[in-house]
């Protein structure tokens, strides 16, 4: 009874009740403006620490089993520090508060908001109130660092920073691949290639003042570096944008019709890829990947019937990000043994940010990943043509990348940086309501001027008729 309530309720709401609680909620605040340094220091050593300071974990309920370990003390160390700064920045500018309540940020803000109710029936409470609360923190510092009036001038700068930080994050690892023989992939990281993506976009389709090349060859060096099969793959976004920018509506619908094909074909992909042995082989050189590894899409069509066989019956999740990370909790361990093998047990990630957005809120969790997704893409076709243009093709290939990364669903992550310097970049064109007028139409042309008649300036009454 109560799922078919919540089948019943959760549709009704998102219909319904969800376009009242935005206009109620939603305010119109000018762009920050802030100060950029200490939030960049801040959010971008949160993001890349955990990749020089690493803890080796055999055991995914290491969290709960052995307290807090060096890794987990500057986490929070660093989530506090933070929030302090947030707390400094409300009181002297109120207008900081309200910033995360403004559009198009509002649909994440209220998806923040339902994850940490969530912690009322989580499996690990406490781990669902910390990672609301981390979330919420750097989801705000993101949007400090990116609201402001010149974003459209500063935003490939800004990409460009938070590339060049995780490259010296990971200098270390490339020197050693390269030492190697290794280029694709040289410090694999599923999550930057999007970054590095959405700064080459941006080079193409609303090109900055200066510095072009230079921002296009990062942003190249850096997707290839991270090297995740999948996101290359997602480029494929690329083309379906393009229709999908037109002002014309067959080309949009053709555009549609295109990302739907895409997302279809690219799951098909990562489920049977050993299906297509020629396709299969060719990635395998191109990437520099064996074979067996692309095959099953790195152990995913494995484990994803897993992931929904554990949480088909808990339809308003199992709380967030704690459904993904404690899944052994779901299912018994024996059974995840026969599956998955001995050595991938304790997984802690879906790695695919629909999942992990059912996994934790279950159905509320889809309906907000469609609302903000779509939020963000309807909002962005109301910008100029390159605008929408760079819009549609990060949207795209985030909907395509995060069929294999955690994407925005799970946890705060360069992902989640990213959106939200993308919804800076859309709220910053447009009026506080995003309304905007109908483009108008060519000016009819002016009637030509008619040489004088031999009448012109005589009085009528004195005109022969």
């Amino acid at each position: 009874m109560l799922n078919l309530f919540l089948v019943l309720a959760i549709p009704a709401w998102f219909t319904m009740l969800y376009p009242v609680v935005r206009r109620r909620l939603a305010v119109a605040v000018r762009p920050l403006d802030a100060r950029l340094v200490l939030p960049m220091v801040l959010v971008c050593t949160f993001a890349f620490m955990p990749l020089v300071f690493t803890v080796p974990r055999e055991d995914g309920n290491a969290v709960l089993e052995e307290g807090l370990s060096a890794s987990n003390i500057i986490t929070l160390v660093l989530t506090g520090l933070t929030g302090l700064y947030l707390f400094g920045k409300i009181a002297l500018d109120r207008r900081v508060a309200l910033l995360p309540f403004a559009m198009p940020y509002l649909p994440f803000t209220l998806m923040i908001g339902v994850n940490t109710l969530s912690a009322a029936w989580s499996i690990v409470p406490p781990y669902t109130l910390y990672r609301s609360a981390e979330l919420f923190i750097f989801y705000h510092a993101s949007i400090v660092i990116f609201d402001r009036s010149d974003i459209e001038r500063r935003f490939a700068d800004l990409l460009a920073i938070i590339t060049l930080a995780w490259l010296v994050a990971v200098l270390p690892i490339i020197v050693d691949s390269l030492a190697h023989g290794i280029v694709f992939s040289a410090a694999k990281n599923n999550m930057m290639p999007y970054v590095c993506a959405m700064l080459g976009f941006l080079v193409i389709f609303r090109p900055p003042e200066r510095r072009r090349r230079t921002y296009l060859a990062l942003a190249l060096a850096g997707f290839v570096i991270a090297g995740s099969a999948a996101s290359t793959g997602a480029l494929v976004a690329v083309g379906p944008a393009l229709l999908m920018s037109s002002r014309r509506a067959v080309l949009r619908r053709l555009g549609i019709a295109g990302a739907l094909l895409a997302i279809a074909g690219f799951v098909l992909l990562m489920l049977d890829l050993a299906a297509f042995p020629a396709l299969l082989d060719l990635l395998a050189t191109l990437l520099q990947k064996p074979a067996i590894e692309l095959a099953n899409g790195t152990g995913r069509s494995t484990f994803w019937p897993t992931f929904i066989a554990a949480t088909q019956d808990r339809l308003a999740g199992s709380g967030f990000s704690a459904g993904d990370r404690f899944i052994q909790l779901l299912i018994p361990t024996t059974t995840l043994a026969e599956t998955l093998g001995r050595d991938d047990v304790f997984i802690t990630s879906s790695h695919n940010m629909f999942l992990s957005a059912w996994a934790g809120t279950g159905l509320i969790g889809l309906g907000f990943a469609l609302v903000v997704l779509l939020t963000t893409l309807s909002w962005g076709m109301k910008l100029d043509l390159s605008g929408r243009r760079f819009v549609a093709a990060c949207v795209l290939m985030l909907v395509l990348n995060g069929m294999t990364t955690p994407g925005i669903f799970q946890d705060w992550n360069v992902n989640v940086l990213a959106l939200a310097g993308l919804l800076a970049f859309i709220r910053v064109q447009l009026p506080p309501d995003g309304r905007v007028p109908a483009y108008p139409r060519a000016p009819a042309p002016a009637p030509r001027a008619r040489a004088p008649s031999p009448e012109a300036g005589i009085p009528s009454t004195w005109r022969i008729s």
